[in-house]
């Protein structure tokens, strides 16, 4: 149920500025000339917009960009031709869009309370390539050997494990299909076709897949998993330019385990040959219409199709908004508008893995509703702005606690988190991610702005509540690798980043909460033990040492 309608109407019958009786003997201005300062637009570059600094518009490259070696990208929009109603509008949104999407781990380094302390700490990209995947881990000396003469029993164990292990997080393939694929590779030997590369991509993962709260496997089983990758990548190259389930899934789970061995560029382009092979799927080109919010099924598409579609197309957005990447805007944040069709099936397990998979999206569409509301209802400026905005926060609450009830028995996280496998895990990060967007513009303003009105002060302080509670529900997954591994790195980082900037502000400091020390020192101890294997954890780390060491 969309609650638009309730959004906007906190300012919708604002009184009139003039009185009945003036407004018979004057006409009504002209929009185009309403008592608006008129100046120029906004032309600052994507950095510095981002950042909020003023750009002082040098070509080729500001000052800003020239001094920190970044891309200097101009707004491609001429804003020139509008009138200054309209213009003013759209800075009003622009502003709150901008607090919105900045939630990332580089822009809170780039927060006014840091003084551009950091601001050569902000090319994630060049920090990820710092470590490449062979220094991590170096392919088995026998890898020949193991990927060419691989026994059946070790087969089927490792399909086993990446079943119970990396497939119920993203159930796409169909169990029974799949065992039948492995069983003809063992029996029929490697080939140069799909299949094949499918295969060795589940042994891959099959290696270095645990068990949840599990130790990180050894050098020598990621060798192991590396050997299988790389064969299989000598395969993929024959799928490039072929669509189709089978292919979709071969450069899908590429990207998993390229994700599991912290490799997120790499994996990124893998999502979107992955999102390319789905392109020919009939019910692809009506995902994203507005009026198809309904089970993908009714338009035809196969489970494995739809399937693989929407965990194509989740996987690239996810991973895109958090690289940052250039060649994308705001408006293309958003994912299809359909629920794939769960499959009839009679295993528990995999009634609970698409439980699992039909929540999460049914929470990201939660979430990317909410952050749509907030960006595109205009909104007054100053404080009135944040007084409006935090009447719309309860029914968002409630529209996520809605969301926490309507889980199956199964998947209730209602239950102790003591209790919590993966799945349950994943979820409650992922609604503390919603919870986090609803409270973001008042804990910017609490920290960057120092504002101290009542409506910041309430959510403030929840914000950054927020940011101890993932902190804490993480604990227990931090030395735990899986393909989402590195967005919690991200996460939780952040939240301690930000924990950090509000004691660097005396208003702040009032709204801490309890044991927000011990939360950052747990985050630096998670950075230490993956340092040696992600490009930008060392990095992060020495921040939060300095940082912590100061306060």
């Amino acid at each position: 149920m969309e609650h638009a309608d309730s959004f906007g109407s906190a300012f919708s019958g604002a009184p009139p500025l003039n009185t009945p009786g003036s407004q018979a003997k004057r006409r009504p201005a002209p929009r185009g000339t309403a008592a608006y300062p008129r100046k120029r637009a906004n032309t600052a570059c994507q950095v510095c917009r981002a950042r909020r600094t003023k750009c002082d518009n040098k070509k080729p490259s500001c000052s800003f960009c020239e001094r920190v070696g970044a891309k200097c990208i101009s707004s491609p929009t001429d804003l020139s031709a509008f009138d200054p109603a309209s213009l003013k509008i759209l800075e009003r949104l622009d502003e709150l869009e901008d607090r919105l999407l900045s939630q990332h781990l580089v822009d809170v380094l780039a927060w006014p309370i840091f003084e551009s302390r950091f601001d050569a700490h902000l090319d994630t990209k060049s920090l990820l390539r710092r470590i490449p995947l062979d220094a991590v881990a170096s392919p088995s000396s026998d890898s020949y050997t193991s990927v060419g003469e691989l026994d059946s029993n070790n087969g089927l164990k490792l399909l086993d494990a990446f079943l119970q292990h990396v497939h119920i997080k993203n159930p796409i393939l169909d169990e029974a299909s799949v065992r039948q694929m492995v069983h003809r590779t063992n029996f029929d030997g490697l080939g140069w076709d799909a299949e094949s590369c499918l295969v060795l991509i589940i042994y891959a993962l099959g290696t270095i897949a645990s068990s949840f709260g599990s130790s990180s496997p050894s050098p020598a089983n990621l060798g192991r998993a590396t050997s299988y990758f790389n064969a299989s990548q000598k395969r993929i190259g024959t799928l490039l330019g072929r669509g189709g389930t089978l292919e979709a899934q071969c450069f899908f789970f590429s990207g998993v385990f390229l994700m599991t061995v912290f490799q997120p560029i790499q994996a990124w382009r893998n999502f979107v040959q992955a999102l390319a092979a789905c392109q020919e799927f009939e019910f692809a080109k009506q995902s994203l219409l507005p009026d198809s919010n309904r089970i993908l099924g009714s338009l035809g598409g196969t489970t494995a199709e739809e399937s693989v579609y929407w965990t194509c197309w989740k996987s690239e957005l996810e991973l895109r908004v958090l690289l940052q990447l250039p060649d994308f805007t705001a408006k293309d944040h958003v994912y299809p508008r359909l629920f794939p069709t769960p499959p009839i099936g009679n295993g528990n397990e995999e009634h609970r893995a698409w439980y699992f998979y039909l929540a999460e999206i049914a929470l990201r569409r939660l979430d990317t509703r909410i952050r749509y509301e907030m960006c595109h209802v205009p909104r007054p400026t100053g404080d009135l702005a944040f007084v409006e905005l935090s009447d719309t926060i309860p029914s968002y609450e409630d529209q996520i606690e809605s969301w926490m009830r309507s889980l199956p028995k199964s998947m209730s996280l209602q239950t102790p988190e003591s209790d919590d496998d993966v799945l349950k895990f994943i979820l409650r990060g992922h609604m503390m991610n919603t919870y986090e967007l609803i409270y973001w513009p008042f804990l910017d303003a609490t920290i960057n702005q120092q504002q101290g009105f009542l409506a910041v002060e309430e959510y403030g302080r929840k914000g950054l509540n927020c940011c101890l509670e993932r902190i804490r529900l993480n604990k227990p997954g931090f030395k735990h690798r899986h393909h989402g591994t590195w967005f919690m790195l991200q996460s939780c980082t952040r939240s301690a980043l930000i924990l950090l900037a509000a004691t660097r502000t005396p208003y702040a400091t009032e709204l801490m909460p309890g044991g927000w020390r011990g939360a950052v020192i747990d985050v630096m101890e998670m950075l230490r033990f993956w340092e040696h294997e992600v490009g930008d954890a060392g990095d992060r780390l020495r921040i939060l040492e300095e940082l912590l060491e100061s306060v």
